[in-house]
């Protein structure tokens, strides 16, 4: 995400795909309190291969002390010094250029950016608001039982840990460009104990085995899986297999909504962990309204019992 540190101030500005700034509140993004800048002074925009910041104002937007031309789009680079509406005035510097992605921008001081896969819950300690990205590619915030579809500036979080929702496409006709589905080249292995209390999980990315070993975890995947495998074999429509109700994953789990969404988190970060540039896995849990999915179909389950007698314990 391009970034601009304020030298005097401090301030931070993570920018979005299409980010406008000037001193009216209402109308921008970020607000300038420089005096010499205009209600509507600049945007810096995302073209879909660099950044790049347009001059609308009346006293000019500087970069590295010289006047840009007014109406054009320039890019700009690492380092580059930008003063709006006087170069005697307040300095930003860029200090990041990456690509836009959507996530979380934090709004209190000590939190750190958190990019968006599939599942966060927040805050970490004590889960009390849980974001995912719905089956209609929107991200949807789901708090005390309360869904609400996420718009690009929607904080979230509690009183004390507060995030700002920033959307990383470049339109909403391009909705899930963030995140493809899933790829058939991922195969998941689960190894099962007869009384399905120990479930190992290997993973085989980019035809190198990943080990991730034993963890409670797994159980929960691993029930997710087995009705993904059970509706595929039984010839179900792809669209319509393996989504399970979340008062039956309740029950066969044996834990709340909750600690499930926790469990699905734990993976995330673990597979996040093991497999730094492979962002596509993390995207491994579906959702609709009431119900939620394993996103892979490639699954070999050795050992355990059939969904049914899984079922039947209920």
């Amino acid at each position: 995400m391009a970034t601009l540190h304020n030298l005097q101030t401090l301030q931070k500005i993570v920018c979005r795909v299409n980010h406008t700034l000037g001193r009216d509140r209402e109308t921008n993004i970020t607000l300038l309190n420089c005096p010499s800048a205009s209600r509507n002074h600049a945007t810096i925009a995302w073209d879909g291969e660099g950044w790049h910041v347009k001059d609308i104002s009346l006293n000019g937007t500087y970069i590295n002390t010289k006047r840009m031309p007014k109406g054009q789009y320039q890019p700009i680079r690492l380092g580059d010094e930008i003063y709006f509406g006087s170069f005697n005035h307040t300095v930003w510097v860029i200090s990041d250029l990456a690509p836009p992605i959507t996530g979380l921008v934090p709004v209190d001081h000590g939190l750190a950016f958190i990019p968006l896969f599939d599942i966060v819950i927040l805050p970490i300690e004590q889960p009390e608001v849980v974001i995912y990205l719905s089956e209609q590619s929107q991200w949807v915030s789901e708090s005390l039982g309360k869904t609400r579809i996420l718009v690009a500036g929607d904080v979230v979080g509690n009183s004390q840990q507060r995030w700002q929702f920033v959307e990383g496409r470049l339109s909403t006709a391009t909705a899930g460009g963030d995140l493809s589905p899933p790829p058939n080249d991922i195969k998941f292995h689960f190894s099962v104990s007869q009384n399905v209390k120990h479930v190992s999980l290997g993973l085989i990315v980019d035809n190198k085995c990943i080990h991730m070993g034993e963890r409670n975890h797994h159980y929960l995947l691993l029930l997710l899986a087995r009705q993904r495998l059970k509706d595929s074999e039984n010839g179900m429509r792809p669209s319509e297999q393996g989504w399970v109700d979340k008062s039956m994953l309740i029950k066969m789990t044996g834990i709340i909504e909750q600690h499930i969404n926790i469990h699905l988190h734990r993976f995330r970060k673990r597979v996040a962990s093991l497999t730094p540039h492979t962002t596509s896995l993390q995207q491994f849990i579906e959702r609709r309204p009431g119900e939620l999915r394993f996103a892979y179909k490639d699954i070999v389950i050795e050992g355990g019992c059939s969904m049914a007698q899984l079922c039947n314990k209920v």
